[in-house]
């Protein structure tokens, strides 16, 4: 094995290596070493969120509600033009119908001011109008009608409780009759007794002679008499008893009689009124259009009176006056995790150009506990629904504040957390060595 030759260096060479660095090395190490301290300040310092991305629906926690037309015919308006704010359950139009609109209104009016009354008709009965043109209605009216009077006329002739009144009077007398009876009967049996023993002793007296016959034959006429008196103020008593008890037995089956004819018109006053309200309920949906709720009224297409339209056509949309304006958006399950309660979200609607009219803020409300499978070209994908409140409503960050029009669509983002840009560099080097 051959050695290799040494290695001769001349004096330049040697100098050079042994020589130490010029000042404009030191520096260069100066400037990159601070270079790369501010590298690592400014990334420790600066700091950027993390979002998720989504798109988003802004609705309100009450939708609109749209009125349909419940059969074909001729339309009236009741003075309303598009966005009049109207009342809860008040006439929007009129379909073209037999009964007078008036009329039955006043009749629903009137059977809702009775509710309470109903036990007692003569109180109400007169301010039912008769002349009433209520055209389907008008047979389901009069049977309430009738009803209402029978009762009326019922407890006006009052014979029930006149035959009450009188039996209890009867009964009554009666039992002042025995009580005189009894004091009567008391008395003849004091009597008798009397009579008996005196009998006894002129019994004794005429077996001696004491006395004449006749005496005797006086004393026990007297006390036969007494005697027959006595048994028929007994024989008084039982009869008197017993209509007594007749008169009791009239008295309960007119009680029972009466109780059962008061439940039967009660019970046909009831049904009548109940079959009434239902009618002008079915008659309502079927011929008005009648605002649900109170709100803004909407016309869904261009109306005129006397316009003829179909069964089932949408007429009006009825917008709830006071609502709660929310948003809602689907969330990829993937990235769902991050998002927290209260996390804070940026909202970029389609209609409003964000940059012109800026982003509204808002919080996440809720996140849903299961997921929902969503197709998207021909893949389904599981996602979870947040809600999402808005505590400015629809101002904007410009100070703008927005015309809320339902189901808004735009974008969101959810500020999940704050990640330094270091830390930045480091899991992706991380995820790249990995």
């Amino acid at each position: 094995m051959k050695k290799e030759p040494p290695v001769y260096r001349n004096e330049e060479i040697c100098d050079i290596i042994n020589r130490m660095p010029t000042h404009f090395g030191k520096w260069v190490a100066i400037a990159v070493v601070i270079f790369t301290l501010l590298l690592l300040t400014f990334g420790w310092a600066i700091k950027y969120p993390d979002v998720v991305s989504g798109q988003i629906t802004i609705n309100s926690s009450t939708a609109p509600i749209k009125l349909v037309a419940g059969s074909s015919g001729k339309i009236t308006l009741s003075h309303i033009r598009p966005q009049d704010t109207v009342c809860e359950n008040s006439y929007l139009a009129i379909i073209q119908n037999p009964a007078n609109t008036e009329d039955v209104q006043k009749i629903n009016s009137l059977l809702s001011q009775i509710a309470s009354k109903r036990a007692n008709p003569q109180l109400w009965i007169d301010t039912f109008p008769e002349n009433v043109s209520l055209g389907e209605l008008n047979l389901k009216y009069f049977s309430f009608l009738t009803a209402a009077k029978n009762i009326r006329n019922y407890e006006q002739e009052n014979t029930y409780e006149q035959q009450i009144k009188n039996l209890k009077e009867y009964i009554n007398w009666q039992n002042i009759l025995i009580r005189q009876i009894n004091s009567d009967t008391l008395t003849t049996r004091e009597k008798l007794d009397m009579l008996d023993k005196w009998l006894k002793r002129k019994n004794t007296l005429y077996q001696k002679d004491m006395i004449t016959e006749k005496e005797y034959d006086d004393l026990k006429t007297e006390y036969l008499n007494t005697c027959s008196e006595h048994q028929q103020l007994q024989k008084s008593i039982t009869t008197i008893h017993i209509q007594i008890a007749e008169a009791e037995g009239k008295l309960n089956l007119l009680k029972t009689e009466k109780a059962e004819k008061e439940q039967q018109m009660s019970l046909e006053l009831i049904s009548s009124y109940n079959d009434l309200l239902d009618n002008i309920k079915s008659w309502e949906q079927k011929y008005v259009l009648k605002a649900p709720m109170n709100g803004r009224v909407e016309f869904l297409k261009f109306l005129t009176d006397n316009q003829f339209i179909q069964a089932g056509e949408e007429i009006f949309s009825i917008v709830p006056e006071k609502n709660t304006i929310l948003g809602q958006m689907l969330l990829l399950a993937s990235g769902a995790g991050k998002v927290e309660k209260a996390s804070p979200v940026i909202i970029k609607l389609d209609n409003y150009p964000y940059m012109e009219y800026g982003s509204v803020d808002g919080l996440v409300s809720s996140i849903s506990l299961v997921t929902k499978a969503e197709q998207i070209a021909n893949t389904h994908i599981e996602t979870y629904l947040i809600t999402i409140k808005l505590p400015r409503g629809l101002t904007t960050n410009y100070g703008k504040k927005l015309d809320f029009r339902y189901e808004i669509k735009g974008s969101a983002e959810i500020i999940v957390n704050d990640r330094r840009l270091i830390e930045r560099l480091f899991d992706n080097l991380k995820y790249r060595i990995n």
